[in-house]
């Protein structure tokens, strides 16, 4: 497409919205504006997105491309003796119906929410690193009001949230859950992005994060090792194809 366009974004809350509205301001493109918003949903909407998650992303660019880039989370290569990883299930209760859930150091895979949502912006995206996760730091540092949503699913997955000591400081600050309204701040959060705008990917795959990452699964119970971070690749694949009605949907 040439000329002027018109962007519509929707997101599961209004912060991850402005975000990458704001791209669209500064003359990003829609993938500006993808990247910017996911980066803020690690803060607006964090029972539903990580910065540690994966996932996929289907693009279709001005030159006519289709192209899925696949980010999902890898599953770590070496095997660690069963009484040595901490893997153990807690109970969610989603008041209809309860549903069992295993997490602990040993549930954790490599992730692929960096590598790809950074690999999309170095392929596809227009504006500087940095100037897509200034709305996602300046959310962390300043924090956000949480909204009943988000509120709502803490409290379901509390029995999740709270199985370490640096999530319960951020969503149970003083031993109780926060509230609809309450501020909720990520500081540590903000610092990571920055790092991040300055070292891109690499320094979240073989950096500071990355040998800590390492250090707490070896140490605690997880498979994760360097060689697994090392190596994770963003594949770009070609989508599947069908026409319906005479137009073709991917």
């Amino acid at each position: 497409m040439t000329g002027k366009t018109h962007g519509a974004i929707a997101a599961g809350n209004a912060r991850t919205v402005e975000a990458g509205m704001e791209m669209l301001r500064l003359g990003g493109n829609v993938f500006d504006a993808v990247v910017a918003a996911m980066v803020a949903s690690f803060i607006t909407e964090p029972t539903l997105n990580s910065i540690a998650g994966g996932g996929f992303l289907l693009a279709h660019t001005q030159d006519d491309r289709n192209i899925l880039f696949d980010f999902f989370c890898q599953t770590p290569r070496v095997k660690r003796p069963v009484e040595e990883i901490e893997f153990y299930p807690v109970t969610v209760n989603f008041g209809t119906a309860t549903q069992e859930f295993h997490v602990g150091m040993g549930s954790i895979a490599v992730p692929g929410a960096i590598a790809g949502l950074f690999h999309v912006h170095d392929r596809l995206g227009r504006l500087p690193l940095r100037t897509l996760l200034e709305p996602a730091i300046h959310y962390a540092k300043q924090g956000i009001e949480l909204d009943d949503f988000q509120a709502y699913c803490f409290r379901i997955l509390g029995p999740i949230w709270i199985t370490s000591d640096s999530m319960r400081s951020v969503i149970a600050p003083g031993g109780k859950l926060l509230q609809p309204g309450d501020p909720m701040v990520m500081s540590d959060l903000a610092d990571t992005l920055i790092y991040l705008s300055e070292t891109g990917a690499r320094g979240f795959y073989e950096g500071e994060i990355a040998q800590r990452l390492v250090r707490d699964c070896q140490e605690k119970g997880g498979y994760l090792t360097a060689e697994d971070l090392r190596h994770y690749q963003v594949i770009e694949r070609q989508p599947l194809q069908t026409s319906y009605r005479g137009k073709t949907l991917l």
